[in-house]
């Protein structure tokens, strides 16, 4: 039973996307991805993990030979893009689809979210979350706008970084799940999930005091912040950033458990980028999310193939669009709070962002593979 009522006026873009959800709340839509786009290939995964890797460190010792300051900040970029890089591989670790052994996905996870300082059984409980309620305004973990009045009564802390990082400081929004639920088994309501949270961060702390005292020790604090905290949070804007624009568009509702389907939550409520082939192996096809959210045991070196696959069998459904600037800018200047008339947005100002607005909807594309 939900705890809300809302929209209590839905326009015709409500309903139309009632109408579509309720086409697909009987299909059992993995089906329509070949049982071989499943299959894990261990060499390819690990491919994957190298080569973040090799972009992390990379970038790090780059900046540590720099000849000028002004270097810095083009590095740090690299260095996200490869932290992050890795936050994709734990990624598949923790859906079971980097290899059909569950020791060696626990393993990967753990050493590819350590530029996260990220205990890996905390982050893929939570993500769990996400995937089973995935743009449930009263469920799910991931960005999900609150109501004007809800805002409203809020501490002013509380507010601040609501405000924050739905705006300028977008970039820390990851952060701050990773302080809320990262180093807290309580935060988990199962006995198992908490000791496995508490492994992980005692992974997390033996690690931490292997690599600190030394980093600082030969580089100072300047050097604590600058080969680590620097690219911590460059690894976090990236992380922000996607998951943000994966989830929030001005005509994607935010559902009630009254109007929300798990189909829906599948098919329905991500919105892919089509990144250039490049950025696509770099972030080992993470922008392919919809296929990823459908079937999470699909590796990401074959989520193209599931993506167009669902496109075949489900025309029309899945939101595809090329990667722009202005999409996040959009987002960041205008999709503030859940409206609760129209079961879309209002910016802060609290009038009503239309569905669609701003958006340029394109014909659906073929993805290309990024093996």
């Amino acid at each position: 039973m939900s705890a809300f009522s809302f929209p209590s006026a839905p326009g015709e873009r409500f309903e139309d996307f009632l109408r579509k959800s309720d086409q697909i709340k009987d299909e059992r839509l993995a089906g329509a991805i070949p049982r071989e786009y499943f299959t894990p290939r261990v060499g390819r995964g690990l491919l994957g993990f190298a080569v973040s890797w090799g972009l992390y460190i990379g970038a790090i010792v780059a900046m540590a030979f720099a000849p000028h300051w002004l270097l810095y900040l083009p590095l740090l970029v690299v260095a996200g893009l490869g932290g992050w890089g890795l936050h994709c591989i734990a990624h598949d670790c923790g859906h079971g689809s980097f290899s059909r052994s569950r020791k060696l996905n626990v393993a990967i996870g753990h050493v590819s979210l350590l530029p996260l300082i990220y205990p890996f059984h905390a982050w893929r409980h939570v993500h769990n979350l996400h995937h089973a309620n995935t743009n449930n305004l009263e469920l799910d973990t991931d960005w999900k706008p609150m109501p004007a009045a809800m805002y409203a009564r809020m501490p002013l802390r509380q507010r601040l970084i609501y405000h924050g990082t739905r705006t300028w400081a977008f970039w820390g929004g990851t952060i701050n799940y990773w302080r809320e639920s990262g180093f807290r088994p309580s935060f988990f309501p199962k006995r198992e999930m908490r000791r496995e949270v508490r492994r992980s961060i005692a992974f997390v702390a033996v690690a931490s005091v292997l690599y600190f005292p030394p980093l600082i020790y030969f580089t100072g604090v300047k050097g604590l912040l600058l080969y680590f905290v620097a690219p911590w949070v460059a690894t976090h804007a990236w992380f922000s950033a996607t998951t943000l624009m994966h989830h929030s568009a001005s005509d994607v509702p935010y559902l009630t458990s009254e109007h929300w389907t798990k189909n829906a939550g599948r098919l329905l409520l991500t919105t892919d980028y089509r990144y250039p082939r490049w950025l696509l192996f770099l972030t080992h096809n993470i922008s392919v999310h919809t296929a990823h959210h459908v079937a999470p045991p699909v590796p990401f070196y074959n989520l193209p193939k599931a993506q167009e696959a669902l496109k075949r069998a489900y025309p029309g459904m899945v939101r595809e669009r090329d990667l722009k600037a202005r999409h996040l800018w959009q987002i960041i200047r205008r999709l503030h709070f859940y409206d609760t008339e129209s079961g879309f947005y209002t910016d802060f100002g609290k009038s009503q962002v239309p569905p669609g607005d701003g958006e340029r909807p394109r014909e659906p594309a073929t993805v290309r593979a990024a093996s």
